[in-house]
């Protein structure tokens, strides 16, 4: 972020964060684990709202069927088989120069989510299973970095935000992941 702030003076004009807080968005790491629907939607938010660096991690290709609802791809993304991250990261781009937006095509598990989150002040979850949710949950919370669940099934969404020392964390209130076909 250069020092015009013209770009977000609505933001600025916020008694909240002013000047001095937007300066810190933008000196500010977020790291997207699945840039779906939500992840999708949610990184386009940080990425308008001046993040300076945001990662989006993601393994899938897009489908037609995700088209009417998933807003960073598009019919050239599915034909051309790009994945999910790598095409989130080239329209995020676009939409704010000053924003690093770095894509990483990985299945995320229990052996690279250190890395996946290492330096983020801050995690989102766009991911669609409860596994992922899981191990996102414990690394977060070993290293101390506030994450933010979500989900959306259907017409139904949740938000649980957690801050590791400070709030429950994801796994109390999902104690084990459910068997598969057992959860809406």
């Amino acid at each position: 972020m250069g020092e015009d702030l013209e770009r977000y003076a609505r933001q600025v004009a916020l008694p909240e964060l002013g000047a001095d807080g937007q300066r810190r968005l933008a000196a500010s790491r977020a790291v997207v684990v699945g840039c779906g629907a939500l992840g999708g939607f949610t990184s386009m938010m940080l990425v308008r709202a001046g993040i300076g660096d945001v990662v989006v991690i993601d393994r899938d290709t897009p489908e037609r069927t995700n088209l009417h609802r998933q807003v960073l791809y598009d019919e050239a993304d599915v034909d051309a088989g790009t994945p999910k991250a790598v095409a989130a990261a080239r329209r995020l781009a676009s939409m704010n120069r000053d924003v690093r937006v770095t894509p990483v095509v990985a299945h995320v598990d229990g052996g690279n989510v250190e890395a996946g989150i290492r330096g983020a002040d801050l995690v989102l979850d766009g991911a669609d299973n409860f596994a992922l949710r899981l191990v996102v949950n414990e690394a977060c919370v070993r290293h101390g970095i506030p994450w933010v669940h979500g989900g959306i099934l259907g017409t139904v969404g949740q938000q649980f935000t957690i801050l590791p020392g400070r709030t429950a964390c994801y796994e109390c209130l999902i104690e084990e992941e459910p068997a598969p076909g057992t959860a809406p």
